[in-house]
């Protein structure tokens, strides 16, 4: 097998440095243009002083991003690989990007923590404010979702059509919808949440894939599917908690709307993470084969005690929320029986 590949690669050409630099370089062009459109004033954050673009764009860029799969395939099999090694070719691209990727999101963990820590951002139980930075990063984080097509990308220049499951596809095409509505309906308050621990799986994501393009181990691999599934988790009892401590006299029908489809996206993605392990490492029965067979295995336990983690999640979350509205209440009743005495006293 080893031999064939080698054949195969001899028969195309290494691409020069001059043609990998240039790959790089375009690279970053398209990366500026999408910072131009990203990083608008702060005074001007759509969705909170200016109107959020109508429903249009992400339709258009998500049926774009479907579409342009199969073409950028056909090309990459009777074109690309036939005249160039494109691994070789796209390497300084791909560390570039994941590079940047972790940047851009370590700086929106900062800003959410800077919101939270310092600029008095309520962490859980608020709809309306607007005023802490929050829904700037809210954009630039929806924004980013557009930028994470490359993922897919540079899976199909590089041949890697396997690891572009409907998983991937679905994941890629639902979070840009679900973030778009998020700053619709409500572009303040606790929407934060997600944006943050996604932002934060990010950071180690893409820092895990720039270390193995420059071949350096890293030390947190083994912790990366724990990571995704905490983060859904996470979310998914936090959004439960949201509606019930949420004010009812301030609550509309979009904010329960964003709940839903905050919950409905984690939830999904959970499901499909969980098939798509169980069956990826079901017929990988022996864990004496070899240690990455081994660490399949435990990827595929790991998935299975999430699915247990979000059930018993959510119950807690709503246990939670029930003896937190009850404790408000009880709370709220002696001031109104004060505030009722008193009125009667003076009447």
């Amino acid at each position: 097998m080893n031999s064939k590949n080698n054949g195969s690669l001899s028969n195309v050409d290494e691409p020069s440095a001059l043609a990998r630099y240039t790959c790089a370089g375009i690279s970053c062009a398209i990366f500026g243009i999408w910072l131009k459109f990203t990083f608008v004033p702060e005074s001007e954050t759509p969705g909170r002083d200016v109107p959020i673009h109508s429903f249009v764009v992400p339709l258009v860029l998500t049926l774009g991003y479907l579409v342009s799969l199969p073409v950028l395939k056909y090309f990459v099999e009777n074109y690309l690989t036939k005249s160039c090694n494109v691994k070789v070719l796209l390497k300084e691209s791909m560390v570039l990007y994941n590079i940047a990727q972790v940047v851009l999101n370590g700086w929106m963990v900062w800003r959410f923590l800077d919101a939270l820590l310092n600029r008095n951002h309520p962490f859980i139980g608020d709809i309306t404010t607007t005023s802490t930075g929050t829904t700037y990063i809210i954009w630039v984080h929806y924004c980013d979702k557009y930028l994470e097509f490359f993922d897919t990308y540079f899976m199909v220049l590089r041949g890697r059509m396997d690891q572009v499951s409907f998983l991937h596809v679905y994941h890629h095409f639902s979070i840009v919808w679900a973030w778009w509505a998020a700053i619709n309906l409500m572009p303040g308050g606790d929407s934060y949440f997600g944006a943050l621990l996604n932002s934060w799986i990010h950071v180690l994501m893409y820092g895990y894939y720039a270390l193995s393009l420059l071949k350096i181990p890293c030390p947190w691999k083994k912790m990366l599917t724990q990571a995704q599934l905490l983060q859904f988790t996470s979310v998914v009892a936090y959004s439960i908690c949201c509606l019930y401590i949420w004010p009812e006299d301030h609550v509309e029908g979009k904010h329960k709307l964003c709940v839903i489809i905050q919950i409905w996206e984690m939830v999904s993605l959970f499901v499909l993470f969980s098939v798509f392990y169980r069956k990826s490492y079901r017929k990988r029965a022996d864990p004496s084969v070899d240690s990455k067979v081994y660490d399949d295995q435990q990827c595929e336990k790991a998935v299975v005690e999430g699915v247990l983690a979000v059930e018993s999640a959510a119950k807690d979350a709503s246990k939670l929320a029930s003896n937190a509205s009850i404790v408000l209440n009880e709370t709220a009743n002696p001031v109104k029986n004060r505030a009722g005495k008193t009125w009667s006293m003076a009447k």
